[in-house]
């Protein structure tokens, strides 16, 4: 990686801050940085802030201070994004390291399915359900019904698709859309609503105007809460590292009994782990998520490890499907974006 590769101020940003955190590993076990390359950056950050004319440095020019120009200072995961794929993005990729145990990589393919809301009534201080956007997601729910009754086929094999849940932020015009979409898909379990994945603006986007009109400490509460909402719902299935430490408490265990010792009733396997040793495919699981656009457009840009600022390029419509596949060994995949296939050109809307 080199600073003069990096084509925008965004990615400039990034890697200044990677360069004060040196090898330092964070955020979930953030791979060392080359010595030289972070040497550099970190020289060239100490003499752009002043550090090199002595203490203490020059403090920002107000570009740099400018919220709605650095996306640095706009949130965590703005400051700490990387060019490069970080495996361990969940922290549960399997522990690395010459004193490591290797474990074998196992749990379900989660496909997580974002839905937006229908139409809501912008004159009305609750923001419920217009008459549209109830027939928006009676479609939706059909849809979505139908798909479960199907069976996918590609050369690639076949995958049934099976719904274990709906999640719902707390927000009245998503409530509504999950209770529609419940009536249509009996036996899919409901969830309490969680405030996480209520509506918000994740950071300042980048590019914005200067009368984007949100106050910093605003934007500082709101991308710490959808950022908490991400890592609670977006992850891969089996956390490794714990997997691995069970693992070595059970081969500890077996030490201490002897030969005696019978595993059959501790095998150290999560009950979410799919895989076995004759090779099967690990299982499909589809998981609902009806919550809200600026939300959706964060997650894929975190999920794909993408520019967070970039969030607000994307665009979506009212019960648009968007699908983030997550597989075991921690890949991600966008399957579909803000698709509105099920409704007639006439009944798309974006308010």
């Amino acid at each position: 990686l080199h600073p003069l590769s990096l084509t925008s101020e965004t990615a400039m940003c990034a890697f200044r801050r990677l360069a004060r955190l040196g090898a330092r590993q964070s955020w979930g076990g953030w791979a060392p940085l080359g010595a030289a390359t972070a040497g550099a950056l970190a020289l060239g950050e100490r003499q752009r802030r002043g550090y090199c004319d002595g203490w203490p440095p020059r403090p920002l020019s107000p570009e740099e201070n400018d919220w709605s120009a650095n996306p640095v200072i706009n949130s965590d995961t703005c400051a700490l994004w990387q060019r490069t794929w970080n495996n361990d993005w969940d922290g549960r990729a399997p522990p690395t390291g010459p004193d490591a145990r290797q474990v074998k990589t196992t749990g379900k393919i989660r496909h997580l399915i974002f839905i937006r809301h229908g139409q809501y009534d912008l004159e009305s201080d609750d923001h419920g359900l217009t008459e549209l956007g109830r027939e928006q997601t009676r479609l939706l729910g059909q849809r979505l019904a139908k798909e479960a009754q199907g069976v996918r086929k590609d050369r690639y094999g076949e995958i049934q698709t099976n719904y274990v849940g709906i999640w719902v932020s707390n927000m009245l015009r998503a409530r509504q859309t999950a209770e529609i979409l419940s009536s249509l898909l009996p036996g899919v379990p409901l969830n309490e609503p969680d405030p996480l994945l209520a509506e918000g603006k994740p950071t300042i986007p980048h590019p914005c105007s200067k009368d984007y009109g949100m106050r910093p400490a605003v934007n500082w509460e709101e991308s710490a809460r959808m950022e908490a909402g991400f890592r609670k719902y977006v992850h891969r299935d089996v956390d490794h590292k714990r997997l691995a430490e069970k693992q070595a408490k059970k081969e500890k265990k077996k030490e201490q009994l002897g030969d005696g010792y019978n595993p059959s009733s501790d095998t150290g396997t999560p009950k979410s782990a799919s895989t076995d040793e004759s090779g099967k495919e690990p299982e499909h699981v589809y998981e609902i998520y009806v919550c809200h656009m600026n939300l959706i457009r964060y997650f894929v840009m975190r999920a794909l490890q993408l520019p967070p600022e970039a969030w607000l390029r994307l665009r979506g419509d009212n019960t648009g499907i968007t699908e983030i596949v997550v597989q075991p060994s921690g890949r991600v995949s966008l399957y579909r974006f803000a698709d509105t296939g099920h409704l007639p050109i006439e009944m798309v809307t974006f308010h």
